[in-house]
């Protein structure tokens, strides 16, 4: 069990390396960096006091309480949390690679750095944005909700 599950996230990983590679050699998409500025909470019960999740709000999803989060589950090192607490009040600027299609809708996103830590200082699994919504009172939506990742977190690209 374990062996196809290696071999399923290996064969994953290759798939998104290609595309990526693919991507940016193709006219049809578009790359460009874009910094989410971020908000921090650092600590967990599950994954201990250096944990740290990054959350800011959706950019391009209009459902009220949308959000985009990464979290570091695998780093949890002294060293990364306290970097991350040194911003405070701040948010944490958190640069991706955003690759856009002819239609400028973002079609993929990976990670470049969070502040001065390069990508290649976190673990593969902590490289992708997730997004979510929290209810927010007074506000009545059509019952369904719609979500695009990385898409939500960033702007449609302009020509």
């Amino acid at each position: 069990m374990l062996k196809r599950f290696g071999a399923l996230l290996t064969a994953a990983l290759v798939a998104t390396v290609v595309y990526f590679a693919w991507a940016q050699n193709s006219p049809a998409f578009n790359p460009k960096t874009r910094v989410l500025g971020m908000s921090w909470k650092r600590g967990d019960n599950y994954y201990g006091p250096n944990f740290i999740h990054l959350e800011s709000p959706c950019a391009s999803n209009p459902e009220p309480g949308c959000f985009c989060a990464v979290d570091f589950t695998r780093t949890k090192s002294k060293e990364f949390a306290d970097y991350v607490q040194s911003f405070e009040n701040k948010k944490v600027p958190v640069k991706y690679d955003v690759i856009y299609d002819r239609d400028r809708q973002v079609v993929g996103a990976g990670l470049i750095s969070v502040g001065v830590w390069p990508a290649e200082r976190f673990d593969i699994t902590e490289r992708s944005l997730s997004s979510g919504i929290r209810a927010v009172q007074n506000e009545s939506g059509s019952g369904v909700l719609h979500f695009k990742v990385p898409a939500d977190c960033f702007p449609k690209s302009q020509k």
